[in-house]
């Protein structure tokens, strides 16, 4: 088998990036494009506006552990056919919405589930697979991806000025079929499956795996480079050697990853303190893509494209710490790096919720998008580090099950607080940059499991449901 010239990893990510892009402008960016003109057209209050993010999160924590079962049991390519599918279907229903209960049934039932299965979640999974000392870089590019789709959601919102927000959907309906659909085409669940290692390695012809059948399967890696789970140890311990001579505390550990199951996953330390440090940055997400544009919009009095060229550009600047932090994280302890990324972004949000001139707004924006950018493709090197490859879907969707009560929680109250007293936004974020703490400890408090590993069964109770 004649080596590639280029690794079909490098493929994946370009097609994934593509689908990032799709979703953040259309979709999860996509939704403040909305936001200004159906306050105008229905008057729906901020709060309740900000439910439906808060909802179809709700929604997407409830599904995520089963869409990453289906996403590892099937493969990415099929759920992403599917949930592409689902959300080109709901941009043409939202066209059609004319109250806040079908808002909130399209949106729920047909783009946020389509999105679960289909964008995101499944590209992450797939790119995971193909990656091991390379994941941060492949993640951070993979991530730029959502920020450059986010940084051009102003074009979205011209469109939607110029010909109304019911057409706009009809357009990202169709735009969301005959360019997602072909990328998803692209993807493949891991490299065993076409023969080949994770980040292109290579071995002699005696010692090449084959290609496994199949092409969306699952299975266990097989790659060599997790073939030693025995050899691998804690990454905060004493400076341990590596070929270049003693690790330091802030280097990456270069032992093999541990291949965990769920259940392990669920019994070791590391799972519950990533869901403490994840379930409490999970509020900054959902007020990004919600408040920024109405915040200055209001406090600022800024027109309505004008705000959305601001969350354009916050986006945008967010992708210079998507790539740069995404390399960073090959080469330094990736604990360490997210908890000083946290309090970046902590002190970044408060210094932006101080705002008071449209000549700030740059470099506030900077300022905070940059950490905000970092912090993206971190959570699935750490999942990578702490849980290896072997069920990284389904163990991501239980984590972001997790995150439930923050990311439902964050819009909707950060948007009450705006209802209903002066400078409530002000005060939602500076709020928000005081928890960013909680989450930068949990992260340093989490060690990376070690043998011997915790039982892979599943509760007792669980198994005497399944004997009788």
């Amino acid at each position: 088998m004649k080596r590639p010239r280029v690794f079909y990893g490098w493929w994946v990510v370009a097609a994934g990036i593509g689908i990032s892009a799709l979703a953040s402008m259309l979709f999860h960016y996509g939704f403040s494009a909305f936001f200004i003109p159906w306050r105008e057209r229905f008057g729906w209050s901020r709060a309740l506006l900000g439910g439906v993010i808060g909802m179809s999160r709700l929604e997407g924590g409830l599904v995520a552990p089963v869409a990453g079962w289906f996403i590892d049991r099937y493969g990415p390519r099929r759920m992403m056919l599917l949930g592409m599918g689902m959300m080109g279907l709901g941009f043409l229903a939202l066209s059609q919405v004319q109250s806040l209960l079908m808002l909130y049934v399209v949106f729920l039932a047909l783009l946020a589930a389509g999105s679960s299965f289909g964008t995101n979640r499944p590209v992450q999974v797939a790119t995971a697979n193909w990656f091991v000392r390379r994941r941060g870089r492949a993640m951070g590019l993979l991530g730029a991806g959502s920020g450059l789709g986010g940084s051009v959601v102003f074009l979205f919102a011209l469109l939607i000025s110029s010909i109304g927000w019911e057409n706009g959907a009809i357009v990202a309906g169709f735009v969301i079929w005959s360019v997602g659909l072909p990328l998803a085409l692209v993807i493949r669940h891991k490299p065993e499956q076409m023969g080949l290692l994770p980040d292109g390695d290579w071995l002699p012809a005696q010692e090449r795996i084959a290609p496994v059948a199949g092409a969306e399967g699952d299975g266990p890696p097989t790659s060599v480079i997790d073939a030693a789970p025995e050899e691998a140890n804690d990454d905060e311990g004493p400076a341990s050697p590596t070929l270049h001579g003693p690790r330091r505390f802030w280097m990456r550990d270069p032992r093999p990853e541990l291949e965990l199951t769920l259940w392990q996953a669920l019994r070791t330390q590391a799972f519950w303190l990533m869901a403490i440090t994840y379930a409490t940055w999970a509020a900054m997400p959902g007020i990004t893509t919600v408040h920024i544009a109405p915040f200055l919009a209001e406090e600022l009095e800024l027109d309505y494209v004008v705000a959305l060229g601001a969350l354009s550009f916050f986006v945008a600047a967010s992708v210079v710490g998507r790539i740069g932090f995404g390399f960073v994280a090959d080469y330094l302890n990736v604990k360490l790096l997210l908890a000083a990324l946290f309090i970046a972004q902590g002190i970044g949000i408060f210094l932006f919720s101080e705002v008071r001139t449209l000549a700030q707004v740059p470099l506030y924006v900077v300022v905070f998008a940059v950490p905000y950018g970092g912090t993206i493709p971190m959570r699935s090197v750490l999942q990578g580090h702490f849980f290896g490859r072997r069920a990284f879907g389904t163990i991501g969707g239980f984590l972001q099950f997790v995150d439930l009560p923050a990311t439902v929680a964050a819009p909707i109250w950060v948007g009450y607080l705006a209802d209903t007293m002066p400078g409530g936004y002000r005060l939602g974020f500076k709020i928000i940059a005081g928890i960013m703490v909680i989450a930068a400890t949990s992260v340093l408090m989490a060690r990376r499991p070690r043998p011997p590993l915790p039982s892979d069964q599943p509760p007792a109770l669980l198994r005497r449901k399944r004997g009788t």
